[in-house]
């Protein structure tokens, strides 16, 4: 079912986070007075929970009950219809099935990896490309984000950025001005309405030097200042055999994550990354198999 919530009311449901079911949806402005009695009367005869009668009675939608949870167990929920996020960051909408599964053990694995004492900036990239290095980076951001963890995502991929894209953000200078010195760190950052743990590093302006501007020691500088002021740093880079981006931006984080696809990243491809990583000392902390 799809998600339906009035765009009216999207204030009230950002301050709608504490009281019961019903009070919740009271203040939202989803039920009426007569409504949350009605339901409760329904409710004493049925003997289920507020939200299953109130969608019973067709009060209310599935997608409510959801949003209504979300706000009680201080889960960051938005709204597919009005966030301006990408279909494919599925990590902000569905809150089960497969994927996101996946994602979550994924999660907890990079946490035990590479975010428990030394909390090193992650590279993620594929051998080549694809859009999955880049929507895996989003979706691992929200993720992390949606824990409480202070998240920065990076979109270092200056060939192909799809970080403003995925995440409805305007269009604004990013890190290509921040490497070139035109920018300082606190205004390269994008929070994300509705993720209040997550920031944004937008690729920026286009530039005719990608590898150069991210050899720069100001890359190093970046991360070093990212790692002390956030609990999770990602790095979006470009493919790892097309580019030598992704060797260079690797380096300076500490660890990379390689994304693959399933009847697509051919074997020899894998192992080409792992020995171009080597020499680097970078850490290759595992590959992530999309189905895409």
């Amino acid at each position: 079912m799809a998600t339906v919530i009035r765009k009216d009311h999207e204030r009230d449901w950002a301050s709608s986070r504490a009281g019961t079911f019903g009070e919740i949806l009271l203040r939202a402005g989803l039920l009426s007075e007569a409504d949350v009695d009605r339901v409760l009367t329904a409710q004493k005869q049925s003997g289920k929970r507020f939200g299953e009668t109130a969608v019973a009675l067709g009060l209310i939608e599935e997608a409510d009950v959801r949003r209504v949870l979300a706000r009680q167990f201080d889960h960051a929920s938005v709204s597919p219809e009005h966030s301006g996020l990408h279909p494919s960051l599925y990590a902000a909408f569905d809150s089960g099935g497969p994927s996101v599964e996946a994602l979550r053990r994924l999660r907890a694995e990079l946490q035990l990896r590479c975010f428990a004492d030394d909390r090193k900036p992650l590279a993620v990239f594929s051998a080549r490309e694809t859009r999955d290095a880049g929507e895996m980076s989003a979706n691992l951001a929200i993720a992390f984000s949606l824990i409480g963890e202070r998240t920065l995502l990076v979109d270092a991929n200056l060939r192909a950025p799809r970080q403003r894209q995925l995440f409805g953000l305007p269009e604004r200078e990013g890190l290509s001005n921040l490497l070139a010195g035109r920018l300082p760190f606190a205004q390269a950052m994008t929070p994300v309405p509705g993720l209040p743990h997550l920031n944004v590093v937008c690729s920026g302006v286009s530039v005719p030097n990608p590898q150069e501007l991210l050899s720069r020691g100001t890359m190093m500088s970046l991360m070093d200042v990212a790692s002390v002021s956030f609990d999770v740093v990602i790095v979006d880079v470009a493919p790892a055999l097309e580019y030598s981006d992704a060797l260079v931006v690797a380096a300076r984080c500490g660890g990379a994550l390689l994304v693959t696809k399933r009847d697509h990243t051919r074997l020899a491809d894998i192992d080409a990354v792992k020995s171009l990583l080597a020499p680097t000392g970078t850490k290759l902390v595992g590959a992530v198999l999309t189905r895409s």
